[in-house]
């Protein structure tokens, strides 16, 4: 859909991001994004695959984001609401 390839994509931990890319055309996704429901794993996937098309956060990019997902908003909202619980899935946690 949007003409681009990565060289390699990735599930590994993040505990701050849901992907990441890089320069060379890595795409690097969290696998906690696989309890996602599927509109928010769509999003995620085209958010990094539009990092290689446009690196920045723009208006040039949003625009490929919105054109791709055009409802991509409420599965970022979803992210907002929901993503510290999926980041906690898997952590160990420490009395004090």
């Amino acid at each position: 859909m949007l003409g681009v390839e990565p060289r390699s994509l990735q599930l590994i931990t993040q505990h701050k991001r849901w992907g990441t890319y890089t320069p060379n055309g890595d795409i690097y996704l969290n696998w906690r994004i696989v309890m996602a429901p599927v509109r928010v794993i769509d999003y995620i996937i085209v958010h990094e695959l539009s990092h290689l098309i446009v690196p920045e956060h723009n208006d040039k990019f949003w625009r490929i984001v919105k054109t791709t997902l055009p409802h991509y908003k409420e599965a970022k909202e979803w992210l907002r609401v929901h993503g510290i619980e999926l980041h906690s899935i898997g952590r160990m946690h420490q009395s004090i």
